[in-house]
């Protein structure tokens, strides 16, 4: 796929209908470390996504440096368990990757503050007590403000999927409060405010993305303000060309059919 270079892009592989030749194709792809994590998942959903992220990422990086070969990555992690490419130098691009059940999505760009996380909402959100624990008030009071279970729902993967794209963005995980940084998604534009005496930043400088991938997953992301618009592509790696797509973008809050829309 053309037109990725210098731009951030969002890789999408979903897992369904991948064959068992196609997996161990993947496995051959590991290193000797990647093959002991892989080995120590006991759930089977868990294990393939795993091992599909790594293919992916692999695969992705190659496409951007085509004289590589996927199987010769090598990779460390910062201080915070974020990974990296450690060989060969330097990096062709900077990267971050999430999955969740029958999907993994892969975030590439050319500056390093770029996070992004899916999630599949089928199991439902968990008690209110979750989002009054770990967001801010305002936010759990947005979530709270949804019509019914479903709108509320949806609020909290809103906000849960756009706190882990950016505490990935940064680098950090969970060493940055979740309840020291607070979204807006009333409009089409996502805002965040930061608790200043807990983390330094600005809002202004991060573009913020909520994306509807298929019924039942939801992606956000966190990239650097360029300007430049974010590109989306599926991709089964290994198995022939990605294939560029446009996912929904989600509603915002206020725009949402329920009482919120109505405040």
């Amino acid at each position: 796929m053309t037109g990725t270079a210098g731009r951030t892009t969002v890789w999408l592989t979903f897992l369904d209908g991948l064959a068992p030749d196609q997996l161990a194709a993947y496995r051959a792809l590991l290193d000797d470390g990647e093959q002991i994590r892989l080995d120590r998942f006991k759930v089977e959903g868990a294990r393939t996504e795993f091992l599909v992220g790594r293919a992916l990422l692999r695969s992705v990086l190659s496409l951007h440096a085509t004289d590589i070969a996927p199987a010769e990555w090598r990779f460390s992690t910062n201080a915070y368990g974020r990974p990296h490419v450690s060989h060969p130098l330097p990096s062709p691009v900077h990267f971050n990757l999430s999955h969740t059940r029958g999907l993994v999505a892969l975030v590439t760009g050319p500056e390093e503050r770029i996070g992004v996380d899916v999630e599949w909402i089928g199991r439902g959100a968990p008690g209110r007590d979750v989002a009054r624990r770990y967001f801010t008030a305002d936010e759990a009071d947005e979530i709270e403000a949804g019509a019914d279970e479903s709108e509320r729902s949806e609020r909290f993967f809103a906000l849960w999927t756009l706190k882990e794209a950016y505490i990935k963005a940064r680098g950090m995980g969970l060493a940055l409060p979740l309840d020291a940084f607070v979204f807006d998604c009333s409009g089409s534009d996502i805002g965040v405010r930061f608790d200043k005496a807990r983390i330094e930043d600005i809002g202004e400088r991060w573009h913020l993305e909520r994306r509807i991938l298929s019924l039942q997953h939801r992606l956000a992301l966190a990239c650097p303000a360029d300007g430049k618009p974010v590109a989306f592509a599926e991709y089964v790696p290994q198995a022939g060309d990605p294939t560029r797509v446009e996912p929904k973008r989600a509603e915002p809050f206020g725009k949402m059919v329920g009482r919120a829309a109505t405040q």
